[in-house]
């Protein structure tokens, strides 16, 4: 599974669960593409058998927060449907972004996709 786009987003499942793969921040790439993208990540997550998410920030050690708002959104839409979200290979910069916005405190962070897709699943 893959945006038609997917330079931002990089898109990819396991079962009932999406995985989001942030590629880099937006001084990386066009507004319009990032618009463009996380309308469909969005979109993708209206499929009736994908439940949970898991951002897995293991492609940039940092992102600002219009990616982020991004990564927001597509976290409460899933909660909105009923599932969970998690976050996953933050770096250590990435974490304390993640900390300091207290997202980790709606969303917790793994070490390891792995662990992220398993606790989702758990519930």
């Amino acid at each position: 599974m893959t945006a038609p786009l997917n330079k931002v987003f990089r898109l990819e499942r396991d079962g009932n669960v999406l995985i989001v793969i942030p590629q880099g921040d937006i001084s990386g790439f066009r507004y319009n593409d990032v618009h463009q993208e996380s309308n469909v990540t969005l979109q993708v997550l209206d499929d009736p058998s994908l439940q949970h998410v898991v951002i897995d920030f293991t492609a940039e050690q940092i992102l600002g927060s219009i990616i982020i708002s991004v990564v927001i959104k597509t976290c409460r839409k899933a909660g909105a449907k009923g599932g969970k979200a998690a976050f996953c290979n933050a770096s250590t910069d990435m974490l304390e972004v993640l900390t300091t916005m207290n997202l980790i405190k709606l969303w917790p962070h793994y070490t390891s996709r792995a662990e992220a897709i398993a606790a989702v699943q758990a519930g």
